[in-house]
């Protein structure tokens, strides 16, 4: 390095690096004075220290390494004291003995002695691992798997045991000529005739029979069914339309000859009239409604109006309406099935 700065292209003197403090130490003379102590140009002044001179270690000794060297023996043992009187263990199967922590602490790494004892081999070892470990995982992995399981072939049908009907044909000398066939000869009709007569397209020489349905048989045998229907006290007095119900028939059944009259309440009589239902069949869906009324109440479930479709063998319509009012009275209240219960 020059002591004096070699001057730039604008004619001006820049000022070089710092001088380094170990050039500063032993080679204070050998340092060239700049133009600045002779009186010459600011820019031209003598570099400062980087580093003063008291930054430096001169107290370290020259022989001493500059990282400290492994722990010795001794020091480990201390270091393994120390932490097995620091760590309390609960298991104490569980707890490491004191060889365990001393072959702990002497595994080093070589990887790093070896790679600097020789670079080159280190690498070609290294590189022939990896290849071998390359080379199993291919093998496994280019093995065939299992082979696949055959589709086993679907048996035939078995052959039906009736022989096939054989038809033989019988030889015949020459074909049998068709008789053809003349329309009878019918006597004209006058005109007169065909004006009364209907025409016979369209209709059947057979006149059509209809087949009739089988009926359903009434539902009138009331006697033979538990009665535990409310008594016909519960119903208001004097009030015979208690039991009405919307239906959209105006036509009403008259119930004035009815045998079975006796037995209903006047509000019963109308609600029968109306759904159009004779005095016994009006009793025994009464009766089949109470029962269905008294099981459910056995078995604790609510009595809807699909109980008492169910339970009757009348129109469901007609079963609905006959829920309704008996709902509407206050007969489907448990007062009235407490003795049967």
């Amino acid at each position: 390095m020059s002591g004096h700065p070699s001057p730039s292209k604008s004619g001006r003197n820049l000022p070089s690096p710092p001088v380094s403090p170990w050039a500063a130490k032993h080679h204070k003379d050998q340092i060239p004075k700049g133009p600045l102590d002779d009186g010459g140009d600011a820019f031209s002044a003598k570099d400062p220290l980087l580093y003063p001179e008291s930054s430096f270690g001169s107290d370290i000794p020259a022989d001493q390494p500059l990282f400290a060297s492994e722990p010795s023996m001794k020091a480990a043992q201390e270091i393994v004291s120390r932490h097995i009187a620091t760590h309390k263990f609960k298991n104490s199967a569980a707890i490491p003995s004191r060889d365990d922590y001393m072959l702990l602490l002497s595994c080093v790494s070589t990887a790093g002695r070896n790679y600097n004892f020789n670079p080159g081999a280190y690498l070609k070892r290294a590189r022939e691992e990896t290849e071998e470990h390359y080379f199993k995982t291919k093998r496994v992995c280019s093995r065939p798997g299992p082979k696949p399981t055959s589709h086993v072939a679907i048996a035939p049908a078995p052959a039906s045991k009736q022989p096939k009907r054989t038809i033989k044909a019988t030889p015949t000398s020459s074909p049998i000529p068709r008789v053809k066939r003349t329309p009878k000869a019918t006597a004209k009709a006058s005109p007169s005739s065909r004006l009364m007569t209907y025409p016979a397209k369209g209709r059947s020489e057979t006149p059509e029979v209809r087949s009739q349905g089988t009926k359903r048989p009434e539902d009138v045998d009331y006697a033979s069914l538990p009665d535990y229907s409310p008594p016909l006290s519960t119903l208001p007095p004097n009030n015979p339309k208690s039991l009405k119900a919307d239906w959209q028939s105006t036509n009403v059944l008259d119930l004035s000859n009815d045998p079975d009259r006796h037995m209903l309440h006047e509000a019963e009589l109308n609600l029968a009239g109306t759904l159009r239902l004779s005095c016994a069949t009006y009793l025994c869906s009464k009766r089949r409604i109470f029962i269905a009324r008294l099981h459910t109440l056995r078995i604790g479930k609510e009595f809807r109006k699909t109980d008492a479709q169910q339970a009757c063998k009348i129109d469901v319509n007609k079963a609905s309406k006959l829920w309704t009012s008996y709902d509407k009275v206050g007969w489907f209240n448990q007062k009235h099935f407490e003795k049967y219960l």
